[in-house]
């Protein structure tokens, strides 16, 4: 190696920067997690302070700046070349310790328990605040794992989940913690274990941003009192921030009173936060409500039923060979095998994901089957050893077969058949399969005899035709992928592992769904082709549940989602250049609707009409008008839907329990929601509050007023173009009245639960 090395002084938090970027990330912590830890556990310039695992000493150096000069801050690290780096930080900070050592070793409770006989309060062996950044590891030597299930269970107990569970014994009572750990850490017990002596105040995921140059494990931030509480009351908040990087302001999410940050669905924090009770931390739910907060109230609800509880419904494991280069054969494999057809099967495994059923022409893969002949010889009354079976494989004229048994090198299981696989699976010929690993979930129907299916897949038997296909559908549907991707397991940003007994088993199902009615009316708009079609699939799933739990957890749900008033029309770019259009010229504006006009659109809205509950009472008047557009009776038509937008906002007030006032000839609007003006509104106000400016003002332009003057006695024009943007302006309207109505009934359940 030649060249001359250039030496340069580094400072302690570039150290670590530098240690965290080469992969040695134990005890890195950026400091604006730095600031929301400390922020949060130090209440007084008085407290004191413990780090469980110091790392180079940022949280210690953050604490001072909020103490006063004779706080005592103490740091246990393990690592002596850390420590150093640790000690050399804060060595101008007064009444500031660093010690060498294993935190498991560092005053364990035999000790504390000594110490307490020679003194008369335990004021120097507990803190005001304990904070730290718990170290990852992935693999723990015996001895390190003995220390460990000390102080967590379960069948791995995590590194992480032990230092949170002894550092809250070294807090005072009424003492405050705050730690940063992977989410993992939450799933084997640690909660539960923590609420026996602490109120569990917030449970945050983190985004990747601040650590990226450090690691990419999924992290939250855990803070917590020491104190008791009631475990049905809903005091903790579960959530995260929406984007990669921290707002500047998030330290306020942990500091500000919960009921005000869940109230406002916009937060300053830009994140997403639930209301859960100690009774709710069962572990697995929170990883879940952490990736997907706006589940919490359908997880929470005891009305579902589970896909593992659905009558009818079996969920198995596939095929395991423990050879699979001996038992599996790609489709030239087999045929230049010259093996007789009857000892093959064919297996699922890896299907296309642009196909929802298996039939044989997708299948690419068999497996040599030599079951049911041994099955056969077995109930003849031959002994079934492997001499025997080539034997009886030679008399039936087996001779390719008997050849490729004796020239492939098998695993023999003692009294086993080399050449059977260990296990066929809890079942064959599965109804509907389902991938273990996906990045976008598939439920796919099983459309051959015969098969098997391979241990990365997941089987699933279901008794009727018509049920197996309504649940296919279901599970198919956009708001059942994000399900699946909720209760699997996240192996990085696009892949995902779903397994059978502690995921896929407990997904919801909406169960009335699965009836024949409404498998028929979600055929329309499935699969969604727009955000219409989402729009409508949402509305039948909730009109299909059987309780009002059921349908306000799915409302919640869904109240979460974005506004699709207008993008069923017009894609982002498309309505960027419509707006550009507005701007300039307002006649080519027009022109551009009309151009974007498909007569499709007239059929979409009448699936729309008679499928959705919310128009029950004007199906047949909406039907007759669209027939009216599509015979090119456009008089007739615009005559009859200046009417609706008012009847629609009308029902859409009833729906949602507001008020309609007759006055002076006038009818005027008051809607429900605490949070709503208690003005009345007339019709033009209250479309003005369901789009953005821009679609707003082209409908004041085109339609409003042309709407007032058809509906007192104006001559109506037999004009396609104005029917048109009538037409285009109401459908985005009734889109828009059912988002609303699911957001005021999230609203309405929301205030009651406060």
């Amino acid at each position: 190696m030649t060249g001359e090395a250039v030496q340069t002084e580094l400072g302690s938090e570039e150290v670590s920067k530098e240690l965290a970027e080469a992969g040695y990330v134990y005890g890195y912590i950026p400091q604006a997690i730095a600031e929301i830890l400390t922020g949060w556990a130090i209440t007084s310039e008085d407290d004191s302070v413990l780090d469980i695992a110091t790392g180079s000493g940022t949280l210690l150096e953050q604490a001072a700046t909020e103490l006063n000069t004779e706080s005592r801050l103490t740091g246990v690290e393990i690592h002596p070349f850390i420590a150093k780096l640790a000690k050399s930080r804060v060595g101008d900070i007064e009444n500031a310790e660093i010690i060498n050592q294993d935190f498991f070793d560092w005053r364990t409770p035999e000790q504390l328990e000594l110490g307490e006989e020679h003194q008369e309060d335990d004021s120097q062996d507990r803190y005001d605040a304990v904070v730290g950044n718990s170290p990852i590891s992935g693999f723990l030597p015996p001895e390190q794992r003995e220390k460990v299930s000390e102080w967590i269970q379960g069948r791995t107990p995590s590194l992480a989940a032990a230092f949170v569970a002894k550092a809250v014994t070294h807090l005072k009572d009424g003492g405050r913690g705050a730690f940063v750990l992977p989410k993992k850490a939450l799933k084997d017990g640690l909660l539960e274990q923590l609420t026996e002596s602490c109120n569990i105040h917030r449970i945050v995921e983190l985004p990747l941003g601040p650590f990226k140059d450090a690691h990419s494990v999924e992290l939250a931030v855990l803070t917590l009192v020491k104190e008791e509480r009631d475990p049905q009351i809903r005091e903790t908040g579960i959530g995260r921030f929406n984007q990669m990087e921290l707002p500047d302001n998030a330290r306020g999410l942990f500091q500000q009173p919960l009921d005000a940050i869940v109230e406002n669905r916009y937060n300053p924090y830009d994140a997403e936060l639930v209301k859960a009770s100690h009774a709710d931390l069962e572990g697995r739910n929170v990883l879940r409500i952490l990736s997907n907060p706006s589940i919490y109230d359908i997880i929470t609800s005891e009305t579902f039923t589970t896909l593992g509880d659905l009558s009818g419904v079996e969920i198995g494991s596939g095929v395991s060979t423990g050879n699979n280069e001996f038992f599996y054969f790609d489709p030239s494999e087999k045929e230049e095998s010259g093996i007789d057809e009857r000892f093959f099967r064919p297996v699922i495994k890896n299907p296309p994901g642009d196909i929802r059923s298996i039939s044989e022409e997708v299948i690419d893969l068999y497996l040599l089957d030599l079951t049911r002949y041994v099955e056969e010889l077995r109930s003849d009354g031959v002994e079934v050893t492997e001499e025997k079976v080539l034997a009886e494989l030679e008399n039936d004229c087996h001779t390719e077969l008997i050849e490729y048994i004796e020239d492939s090198p098998l695993h023999h299981r003692g009294n086993g058949l080399s050449f059977i696989p260990n296990y066929l699976g809890k079942f064959q010929n599965p109804d509907l399969i389902i991938p273990e690993f996906f990045d976008e979930p598939v439920c796919y129907t099983v459309e051959l005899d015969d098969a098997v299916f391979d241990s990365t897949v997941i089987g699933v038997q279901v008794d009727g035709g018509q049920r197996r296909d309504a649940l296919a559908r279901l599970l198919n549907t956009p708001l059942y992928k994000e399900f699946f991707q909720t209760y699997a397991e996240s192996m990085d940003l696009n892949w995902y592992r779903i397994n059978i007994t502690s995921q896929l088993k407990e997904i919801p199902i909406i169960e009335q769904a699965l009836n024949e009615d409404t498998f028929e009316r979600l055929e329309p708009f499935f699969p969604p082709e727009d955000d219409n079609d989402l729009v409508n699939l949402n509305h039948l799933l909730i009109e299909s549940c059987e309780t009002e739990v059921e349908k306000r957890s799915l409302r919640r749900y869904l109240a979460s989602r974005d506004n699709f008033a207008w993008s069923w029309f017009l894609t982002l770019p498309e309505f960027e250049e419509f707006q550009e259009l507005l701007e300039s010229d307002r006649e080519q504006a027009q022109e551009f609707v009309v151009g974007q006009f498909d007569p499709k659109l007239l059929d979409q809205a009448r699936q729309t009409f008679r499928n959705v509950e919310f128009f029950e009472d004007r199906r047949e008047l909406l039907d007759d008008l669209l027939m009216e557009f599509e015979e090119g009776h456009y008089r007739g038509f615009l005559a009859g839907i200046v009417l609706q937008f008012e009847g629609v906002l009308g029902d859409l007030v009833e729906e949602a329990g507001g008020d309609i006032v007759e006055e002076d000839g006038k009818t005027e609007f008051k809607m429900p929601g605490k949070n709503r003006s208690q003005k009345r509104k007339n019709l033009d106000n209250l479309i003005s509050q369901f789009f953005d400016g821009v679609f707003s003002e082209y409908l004041h332009e085109t339609v409003r007023q042309r709407r007032n003057k058809i509906a007192h006695g104006d001559v109506i024009e037999d004009s396609r173009k104005l029917s048109i943007h009538f037409f285009v302006s109401f459908y985005a309207l009734c889109n828009a009245c059912l988002n609303e109505y699911v957001r005021i009934a999230q609203q309405q359940e929301s205030a009651a639960v406060i």
